[in-house]
């Protein structure tokens, strides 16, 4: 069962003065991106660090791990995607998004599973976990990111949601585009308490780097100009910076944009490795495919991108689950190695939709999740 938590929780929370905090400490944002120095055009060698390497050497599994075309639950038999994993209390946890209504519905709604290994999952019995019943402001569920508050003893939950995505009768101008920011917490991952109202206006993919217990960083895709309906959501990723992590106050100038051949920068997932920020996220390049890069930054505010090799490609030829799309990047640190989690589309572009009827989406449906191993230098 799901609970709604009112504003006047948060109000102790909500009156910090985060402006005042970091007005100091945050560095001016570079207003445009520049290109990085050219890496190792390599799969492996011993001098380059695997995070460094382009693409870099991941190995992929060649099955996903979760599928809408091999499901046995009922509400994710057409969209299956957008995963995200944490390793907590010696197991795999992932929340993911799904529907049986149509490739491009605004009707998403969340999933549980569990695993020992992060690569044999089991579903929640009682799945789906969060659906637009429990957000009394929204309609769809989009891109959850989760960390587990140990202080708290308690899951928290950013995601997205709001009215989704309205096109014109044409069916090609978009005419509304309502994602916003919200939060919830659970003390079990499955039972969630969501926020009676959103955090932020304009946003998609939140990726949240808790620093300090008052000093929270995150990067998120957001509008330049909250009044325009499509407004360049996909097209700027700002970082935003808060006390606490619901009242956030966002960079003065996108802290990444896409870079030629790229024509588009979403889905950021953050992590610092060493003295080294990363930050994986798709673009859409030629062909009809989308892809995986990585831009890298000393800071985290100032970021290098090449955005003419990909970090984590789409795979060669058309039979692969992932021979399109690889997107909605999600890693997971362990001992000398990480795991991506990561949505994939192939070249199917035919369906049947949830009234049984034949149904086509031309750029290919979100129907897998995929996992790939990543082995750090000692």
């Amino acid at each position: 069962m799901t609970r709604r938590l009112t504003t006047a929780t948060f109000t102790g929370l909500l009156t910090l003065n985060a402006a005042a905090c970091f007005s100091q400490q945050q560095t001016p944002l570079n207003p445009s991106v520049t290109q990085a120095k050219p890496t190792p055009d390599v799969t492996s060698a011993d001098d380059v660090s695997p995070l460094d390497q382009r693409p870099q050497p991941w190995r992929r599994r060649p099955e996903p791990i979760l599928s809408a075309r091999t499901t046995t639950q009922d509400w994710c038999r057409i969209v299956c995607y957008s995963p995200h994993v944490i390793h907590h209390d010696g197991r795999f946890h992932m929340w993911y998004l799904g529907t049986s209504e149509a490739s491009r519905s605004n009707n998403i709604v969340m999933g549980y599973a569990e695993s020992d290994d992060g690569f044999s999952w089991q579903a929640h019995p009682d799945n789906p976990v969060l659906t637009s019943d429990d957000i009394p402001w929204g309609q769809i569920i989009q891109t959850p990111f989760v960390m587990f508050d140990p202080s708290a003893q308690q899951f928290r939950m950013w995601f997205v949601s709001g009215a989704g995505v309205t096109k014109d009768a044409s069916g090609k101008k978009i005419v509304v585009n309502d994602q916003q920011l919200g939060y919830a917490t659970s003390p079990d991952g499955v039972s969630w308490s969501v926020q009676d109202q959103p955090l932020y206006k304009s946003g998609r993919s939140p990726s949240i780097v808790r620093e300090a217990p008052h000093r929270y960083r995150m990067w998120m895709g957001s509008k330049p100009d909250f009044d325009v309906a499509s407004g360049g959501l996909y097209g700027n990723i700002y970082e935003f910076h808060s006390v606490d992590g619901l009242s956030w106050i966002r960079s003065e100038q996108p802290t990444l944009r896409p870079v030629a051949p790229a024509r588009s920068v979403v889905y950021p997932f953050v992590i610092r490795q060493g003295d080294t920020w990363h930050m994986w996220h798709g673009c859409h390049v030629d062909g009809g495919r989308f892809e995986l890069f990585c831009a890298t930054s000393k800071d985290g505010t100032n970021w290098d991108v090449d955005h003419k090799r990909p970090a984590f490609p789409a795979a060669k030829g058309k039979q692969r689950f992932d021979s399109r799309y690889t997107s909605t990047p999600c890693i997971v640190r362990l001992k000398n190695r990480l795991l991506l989690y990561y949505s994939a589309r192939d070249w199917q572009t035919e369906y049947i939709d949830g009234s049984g009827q034949k149904r086509r989406d031309g750029a290919g449906v979100y129907s897998h999740i995929g996992v790939a191993e990543l082995l750090l230098n000692k």
